[in-house]
């Protein structure tokens, strides 16, 4: 499928495996040049040496855990803002509102919904600032149809869909466009 991408920059959270390494896939096989971000610098490297020998392009990574607000800002210190970024990185754990205590809840939401929320003021600003670009926020059916045995995670991904809403309603009047995917398990 041709999307017209050749020669565009991506950057993609949480794209050492699952979600995020097929959408680095599918954005190198388009011609993106690619930033990688995950905490794991090891398999972000695997994959992207596979990544720049498979489809010839430009794959750099970056590994942090963007739960850390400074480490957000290291990565968006590091170059050009990019084209496209896709909001990947994140789990939040199963179960319902009492078997999920405080600390666990807060680290999930601070890598999921405030990374999200800290790489999104940072690209808005940045992409608008140029007059274009493209978020996908990858959030999870979970906000969608909440359950009771995923509380954590009902919230979380109904917040970054709200947010998601929020920014991509007025977005396009400066050259941006925001989307939310929600996929299932």
């Amino acid at each position: 499928m041709e999307l017209n991408l050749q020669g565009k920059t991506a950057w993609i959270t949480g794209a050492s495996k699952g979600i995020g390494r097929a959408c680095a896939e599918r954005l190198a096989q388009e011609g993106c040049d690619l930033m990688l971000v995950a905490r794991s610098q090891g398999d972000l490297e695997s994959a992207a040496d596979e990544l720049a020998r498979r489809h010839g392009v430009l794959a750099q990574v970056f590994a942090g855990d963007l739960s850390k607000s400074a480490v957000i800002d290291r990565l968006w210190s590091g170059g050009p803002t990019p084209d496209i970024l896709v909001n990947n990185a994140g789990a939040i754990p199963s179960g319902a509102l009492g078997d999920i205590d405080e600390a666990t809840w807060r680290e999930a939401w601070e890598l999921k919904v405030f990374g999200y929320i800290n790489t999104c003021r940072i690209a808005m600003e940045r992409m608008s600032a140029r007059g274009a670009g493209v978020i996908v926020n990858v959030i999870g059916v979970g906000g969608e149809k909440p359950r009771p045995d995923y509380a954590a995670g009902a919230g979380g991904n109904a917040a970054l869909m709200a947010l998601t809403r929020a920014l991509g309603s007025t977005s396009m009047l400066k050259g941006v466009r925001v989307v939310g995917v929600n996929p299932g398990l």
